[in-house]
C-alpha cells in the first residue's frame, strides 16, 4: 500500500472515529437536558406545594415576611439544582472516560482499522519532532502495526500506553519527545466536551435566577 493510501486510511479512520464519539455525546446530552427539565419541573411544583402552606400562615402575619420566604426558597431551589447540576457533570464526565476506553480498546482489538490509526498517529509525531532519526514507542504487541519510515531508528514496545498511540523520542540524545497517544489526545479533548456539557445545561440554571411564575399566588 502507498504511503499516500496509509495516510488516507488514517485520517478516514480517526475522523471516523471523531465523528462517532461526537455523536454519542451529542445523544447524551440531549438525554440530560431532557431529564433537567423533567426533574426542575417537578421540583418548582413540590416548592409551589411547600410555599402555599406555609403562605396562609404568612399572610395572617405579615405581607412582607412572605415575599422574603418566597426569594429563600427561590435561592434554595437554585442553589439545589446547582449542586444536582455539577454531580451529574462530574458523573457524565466519568462516563464519558469509560466509554472512551471502551471505544478505544474495541479499536485496538481490530489490527487492519487500528493499523490506519496508529501510522496516522506515528506520522504526526514524526512530523512534529522533526528529527532525521528518532524512536518511536508504542503498546505491548503493537510494533508490527507500524509502516517503514526512514525517520523511525527503532521501535520500542511499552505496557506504559494504555490506551494506544504513540510517543517519539529523538533518537540522538532523547531530550525530545512528542505524546501523540491517544490518551493524551482525549485528555485534550474532554476540556471541550465538558464545557459543552456544561454550557447546555446551563441555561437550566440560569432560569432559577429568574423570577418563577410557579411560585406567584393570586
Amino acid at each position: 500500500m502507498s504511503p499516500q493510501n496509509l495516510v488516507g486510511n488514517g485520517q478516514e479512520s480517526l475522523e471516523s472515529f471523531k465523528r462517532a464519539l461526537q455523536e454519542e455525546y451529542g445523544r447524551k446530552l440531549e438525554a440530560l437536558k431532557e431529564r433537567f427539565e423533567q426533574d426542575f419541573s417537578a421540583l418548582i411544583a413540590a416548592r409551589r406545594l411547600e410555599v402555599e402552606k406555609k403562605v396562609q400562615q404568612i399572610r395572617l402575619e405579615q405581607n412582607v415576611e412572605f415575599e422574603s420566604e418566597v426569594a429563600r426558597e427561590r435561592q434554595s431551589s437554585f442553589r439545589e439544582l446547582r449542586t444536582r447540576v455539577l454531580d451529574v457533570i462530574v458523573q457524565a464526565t466519568d462516563r464519558l472516560d469509560e466509554e472512551v476506553s471502551k471505544r478505544i480498546d474495541t479499536l485496538r482489538a481490530n489490527p487492519k482499522d487500528y493499523a490506519s490509526v496508529l501510522n496516522h498517529l506515528a506520522r504526526e509525531a514524526l512530523d512534529s519532532l522533526a528529527a532525521p532519526q528518532a524512536i518511536l514507542r508504542v503498546g505491548t504487541g503493537e510494533a508490527n502495526l507500524v509502516a517503514p519510515d526512514p525517520r523511525i531508528f527503532r521501535i520500542e514496545e511499552t505496557a506504559d500506553l494504555s490506551m494506544g498511540g504513540c510517543v517519539v523520542v529523538e533518537a540522538k540524545d532523547g531530550t525530545h519527545l512528542v505524546d501523540n497517544t491517544l490518551r493524551t489526545r482525549w485528555e485534550r479533548l474532554k476540556p471541550m466536551t465538558v464545557e459543552k456539557l456544561s454550557l447546555r445545561i446551563a441555561t437550566l440554571v440560569d432560569d432559577v435566577q429568574q423570577p418563577f411564575p410557579e411560585l406567584r399566588l393570586p
